[in-house]
């Protein structure tokens, strides 16, 4: 818990282009383990 709010402290003291750079990480780290086809939009 207390290694979460670390990175919450950092993440909300990080400028804009930082968040968006760790926010695309986490996304791409969430999005290949699926093997599942993405459902078109």
């Amino acid at each position: 818990m207390t290694e979460l709010k670390r990175c919450l402290r950092v993440f909300t003291q990080s400028p804009f282009k930082v968040r968006l750079q760790l926010l695309n990480m986490l996304c791409d780290m969430f999005n290949k383990p699926q093997s599942e086809p993405k459902k078109p939009s």
